[in-house]
């Protein structure tokens, strides 16, 4: 039997793959390599027989995309775009619909961003036939608008993120990253921006613990927050990590706890791989009750506690309390069967 033919579109298909958005469309992409005949188109991306790498404009509306879209006559598209649900994303889903009209259409955007009123009427005109989100907001959005959606969890990478074999290696992978090998150390991980709300960490490194911020990839308009908000951070004794590294799991596994502080809706996507990453590694979080982490987690097996920003202290020594529990078990690899199991239904 002839396997089905999958398209899938995105902006960035290249490393460092360091970056929730990035993460979810390289492991999409594999993933469907392995079941269907799959073919991407994207912007940047890395040199394989299957990926084509199209220079074009910002709405993708080019002779070569028609091209390699109507030779491939895909049965599915699957349009997931960096920047999310823009107003230009769904005119470019409408484009690449287009071009290949006999397809089923999936639209996948992993946050909510804000339109204008005359956007939010046109995007009842430029409609994906099926939209997949993380985001309970943007879910809201588009049930309002009439469109197909579904809300869905994300995938996390198990065969890298797990546990430590031996918890003695802890000390070994701090002594690696130049971390004190006895402090107890919060870690977090993301873009160095004032939207992630980091500031709220300042009083868990005043009480005495470690505060270690990871940060992802910047563009370069984020490069002066980036430098103030880093030097604010460093002033008060929160490490900062601002280069690429590429075991990040490691920092997972050496960590007592990792916190996600962010607040405001469109500084994280719908349901924060982080968070997933850091469960699946073994390490208890504490964190805003943002996007979808509680619809599809819940407490994991009492291995995160959610919490404003004012209580994270509180929140912080409930878990450093608990003398010798058990933070292994998760319920991370059960929303990668659900994330496949939709798409694999939407696409058979």
């Amino acid at each position: 039997m002839n396997k089905k033919k999958v398209l899938l579109v995105s902006e960035y298909l290249n490393p460092p793959y360091d970056e929730g958005i990035k993460k979810t469309v390289y492991n999409l992409f594999i993933n469907l390599d392995k079941k269907y005949e799959v073919q991407a188109i994207c912007r940047y991306g890395f040199k394989q027989e299957n990926i084509h790498i199209v220079e074009t404009n910002k709405l993708f509306f080019a002779k070569e995309i028609k091209r390699i879209i109507t030779h491939f006559n895909p049965d599915t598209l699957i349009y997931f775009p960096f920047q999310s649900s823009t107003f230009a994303s769904y005119l470019r889903l409408k484009i690449l619909s287009n071009y290949s009209k006999n397809s089923n259409s999936i639209f996948i955007a992993l946050q909510p961003k804000q339109l204008k009123s005359w956007q939010q009427n046109l995007v009842k005109y430029l409609k994906p036939k099926i939209a997949l989100t993380p985001s309970p907001t943007l879910k809201k959005f588009w049930d309002k608008n009439g469109i197909d959606a579904k809300q869905i969890p994300l995938l996390t990478n198990l065969s890298i993120f797990k546990p430590l074999a031996d918890t003695n290696q802890k000390k070994d992978l701090r002594l690696k990253y130049n971390l004190p090998s006895d402090a107890f150390i919060i870690s977090h991980m993301g873009h160095l921006n004032q939207g992630r709300n980091l500031k709220s960490l300042i009083p868990l490194q005043k009480f005495g613990h470690q505060v270690v911020v990871v940060a992802s990839s910047s563009t370069p308009e984020d490069a002066k927050e980036q430098s103030d908000l880093k030097e604010t951070l460093e002033k008060q004794g929160i490490i900062i990590i601002d280069r690429f590294i590429e075991n990040i799991e490691e920092v997972y596994q050496l960590s007592d706890i990792y916190i996600f502080p962010v607040v405001k809706e469109n500084s994280s996507i719908g349901m924060p791989l982080s968070v997933l990453e850091a469960r699946a590694c073994g390490c208890p979080v504490v964190t805003t009750n943002y996007g979808s982490l509680e619809l599809f987690l819940n407490n994991d097996n009492n291995s995160i506690v959610y919490s404003t920003p004012n209580s994270f202290l509180e929140a912080v020594n409930s878990i450093k309390n608990r003398e010798n529990a058990n933070f292994k078990n998760t319920m991370v690899n059960t929303l990668n069967d659900q994330f496949y199991k939709t798409i694999s239904n939407l696409i058979d």
